[in-house]
């Protein structure tokens, strides 16, 4: 038997339904041969339940517990993949065959891209086993040679790259950073770093297909954000300043460090500009003042 050529990464938390119908899924989709499994447990009941459905579709079990933070059970499964791909899954998403092959047959053959991945979709499910299916976010290609334009390009249009396929050593590159400058609980500050590095790092390709399925249900608790409250927190600028180093640290573009600085400020206004638009802003005033 060959050696497999990618590894899914599928991290879990008290859903132990969830794992196996994805278990389930992936072993009558995939070719298992090729793709190594790997979940990473975080639950704080059911682990029986989960080591047993991974026991029986031959997925690597780890178990966690409750008290390690999810990106370094995220990293820990980087750093335990031997493949030259990986990819997160969560489980209770789906990734689309078709698009995940597409994915990895284009980065074999072309080099200077960092990851890959296609159209998303989002789906409910609702009472009588039926499923609702939404249109999701549109990701596109970013594919200039500078380090600095692809940046720009992420951030002025931005969308999460999360689960695309990429090569294991940016991966592991990203979250290494992203670990060791930021607080783990700061899932905005966490999901810029980790997203830009491989941008940075690598061109990022979006497939003409359909590639993964986000579900709409009930997830892990994740507070709400107001960005007004973001930018002008005391935890602001700290946090932006180990981003901001941290991509300079692995921008090769040729400019000095005046214009680097001042470059990545402007791609980082780019991407809150947006945000705060005066509609989000009337929203927030009115919920504020009535």
């Amino acid at each position: 038997m060959s050696a497999p050529l990618a590894t899914i990464l599928i991290p879990t938390y008290n859903r132990p339904r969830h794992l196996k119908r994805l278990l389930d899924y992936l072993e009558s989709n995939f070719d298992l041969e090729q793709i190594k499994l790997l979940v990473l447990d975080g639950s704080t009941a059911n682990t029986a339940a989960n080591r047993e459905a991974c026991l029986n579709h031959e997925a690597e079990y780890h178990d966690y517990g409750p008290d390690t933070p999810l990106l370094t059970r995220w990293l820990d499964g980087i750093k335990l993949t031997q493949t030259e791909w990986v990819s997160f899954l969560a489980d209770d998403d789906i990734l689309q065959p078709e698009g995940y092959g597409a994915a990895l047959d284009f980065l074999q053959n072309h080099p200077d891209y960092a990851a890959a991945h296609g159209s998303y979709i989002w789906f409910k499910e609702v009472e009588d086993e039926k499923t609702l299916i939404y249109p999701g976010y549109q990701t596109f290609s970013i594919e200039d040679d500078l380090a600095l334009k692809r940046l720009f390009a992420f951030l002025t249009n931005y969308y999460p790259i999360t689960y695309a396929v990429y090569r294991t050593p940016i991966l592991k590159t990203a979250y290494e950073q992203t670990i060791s400058r930021l607080n783990s609980d700061s899932f905005h500050f966490t999901e810029l770093l980790s997203g830009c590095l491989p941008v940075v790092l690598g061109k990022i390709k979006k497939i003409d297909c359909s590639y993964y399925g986000r579900n709409l249900g009930p997830s892990s608790p994740r507070p709400a954000l107001k960005y007004s409250q973001l930018l002008f927190s005391e935890n602001f600028y700290p946090a932006y300043a180990q981003i901001k180093t941290s991509l300079k640290a692995f921008i090769t573009d040729s400019v000095n460090a005046s214009v680097l600085d001042e470059a990545i400020d402007l791609c980082f206004g780019a991407y809150y500009g947006k945000l705060l638009n005066q509609r989000l802003l009337s929203r927030y005033f009115q919920h504020l003042v009535g």
